[in-house]
């Protein structure tokens, strides 16, 4: 993969931006997105029904927050601290949200378990926490391309300048950033038919700069995010093919720098898989709505500015009026039809979104992709779709051009919530001609009304039908309450 600026970029800032727009910051979720300082518990049990499979918009972009199949009963709990003094000063917070599965099987997950401090605009934060990188909507959207939130969070030590600090030129430029480090556990790895299960890492670094002063009515907004998967590459390569020490290899992926690992060859590559992608943006701020227009750009090794994600956000602003009032509206876009294809190299170039040769996994964490769940899994798709390999493809259906709808919307005090996707899919560029394009439909009705003494009931409907996915439809009942 070419550098594509990293180098100088890493070099220059040494750190990286949190790249996520406002107002859909990261929050702790366990606390009910902030208590001031207080701490903050929730407790919620739900009953659920689903076919053989889970349906899309029940397991999609819930950070692993995702039910068993068939009929099960789910409990959810967690306690969270934020930050209780005014921005700027030294603080502290934690979280902890744990879920627990009755059903074909007795599951315990922890969604998350964190701590973290605060000095001044920066931030450190160490454990297992939610958040999504890009621009793309992170409560209604089909998810960015690098971190979406998709899968369950991967445990991290991470630096972050929080907010849009750092400003320039009387406010005029901001900025805002991420810098981490995570840890996966076990991968199985091929190189050389040596067949191994190492430790893979994850480093993510994405910087974001904001054009605008805070009370301007139109603020532009540039960045980019880079991720890179790795192992142990001696012992997946061998002390012969590998004679960086582990803060050369460290030095190598924080820069994106090439390096010749292969021995005999002299062609250069990045170290991991490497991959992420550039958004640009504009925050508009009308009389009664935030409004915000962006373009996702996705690179693996070559730029392709063809594959991406186009959306629009609208966000109304200030009390409801009357009984059906609109909350927010979410449009999206994404093709990743282009992949960089280079039919002048033989066999033709491309870039396998979220594939590695080496890693049989690919870009996903526990069973889910990091990425958005529009580039799905092999194993969450129907089976009988082909791939150029039955080990290291872990993603057959890289060439996907999707549509996704989202609805945020009141009738009186009930909270309504829609989704409506449908994607055209067509497999790899290596398995377009025994890949059939395949429809696939998909959407989610939800509903959330308020009780007495604090206690809250919802009720959730998804469906899929199609072609790619195994047609189902599941649902879930619940009661939560904050305290």
């Amino acid at each position: 993969m070419k550098s594509i600026g990293f180098h100088a970029l890493s070099v220059l800032l040494g750190t990286s931006i949190l790249a996520q727009a406002q107002p859909e910051q990261v929050k702790d979720t366990a606390s009910g997105h902030g208590s001031m300082g207080r701490g903050r518990g929730q407790f919620e049990v739900q009953a659920v029904q689903t076919g053989e499979t889970v349906p899309f918009w029940m397991r999609s972009m819930q950070h692993g927050n995702v039910p068993l199949s068939g009929t099960s009963i789910a409990a959810i709990a967690g306690y969270a601290k934020d930050y209780g003094t005014p921005s700027g000063r030294t603080d502290w917070g934690y979280g902890l949200q744990l879920r627990g599965d009755l059903g074909k099987e007795v599951r315990g997950t922890v969604l998350e378990a964190y701590a973290k401090a605060r000095l001044k605009s920066f931030e450190f934060k160490i454990g297992r926490f939610r958040q999504s990188l890009g621009l793309s909507d992170s409560s209604l959207g089909m998810g960015n391309f690098s971190y979406s939130g998709n899968a369950l969070p991967i445990p991290m030590v991470q630096i972050a300048l929080r907010d849009y600090s750092l400003p320039l030129f009387d406010s005029l430029v901001s900025f805002h950033g991420t810098f981490g480090q995570g840890w996966m556990g076990d991968t199985k790895t091929k190189f050389m038919n040596n067949l191994q299960t190492l430790d893979q890492y994850m480093h993510l670094k994405s910087l974001y700069m904001r054009v605008g002063r805070p009370d301007a009515k139109v603020k532009g907004v540039f960045g980019l995010v880079h991720q890179v998967f790795w192992v142990n590459n001696r012992k997946l390569y061998g002390d012969t093919a590998w004679d960086l020490s582990p803060l050369q290899t460290y030095f190598y992926i924080v820069t994106a720098k090439r390096y010749v690992y292969k021995p005999g060859l002299s062609e250069t590559t990045t170290v991991g898989n490497n991959l992420g992608h550039f958004d640009l943006g504009l925050e508009i701020t009308a009389p009664n709505a935030d409004v915000k227009l962006y373009r996702q750009t996705f690179y693996e090794s070559v730029r392709t500015l063809s594959d991406g994600i186009t959306g629009i956000s609208v966000t109304h602003r200030g009390p409801a009026k009357g009984v059906f009032h609109l909350r927010k509206f979410v449009l999206e876009y994404l093709s990743s039809m282009n992949q960089g294809y280079d039919a002048s190299l033989s066999p033709p170039r491309y870039d396998n979104y979220y594939n590695h040769e080496f890693l049989y996994e690919g870009v996903s964490y526990k069973g889910k992709g990091v990425g958005t769940p529009f580039i799905p899994l092999r194993s969450t798709i129907r089976s009988g779709f082909p791939a150029t390999s039955p080990m290291i493809i872990a993603f057959n259906d890289t060439r996907v051009r999707a549509v996704n709808a989202g609805l945020e919307w009141g009738m009186g005090k009930v909270l309504l919530r829609n989704r409506f996707s449908y994607s055209m899919n067509y497999g790899m560029y290596d398995t377009q001609n025994t890949f059939p394009p395949s429809g696939q439909f998909s959407m989610s009705m939800e509903a959330a009304a308020p009780l007495r003494k604090g206690w809250q009931a919802r009720a959730l409907f998804a469906l899929d039908a199609g072609e790619l996915l195994y047609n189902t439809a599941g649902g879930f009942l619940s009661l939560a309450r904050s305290f």
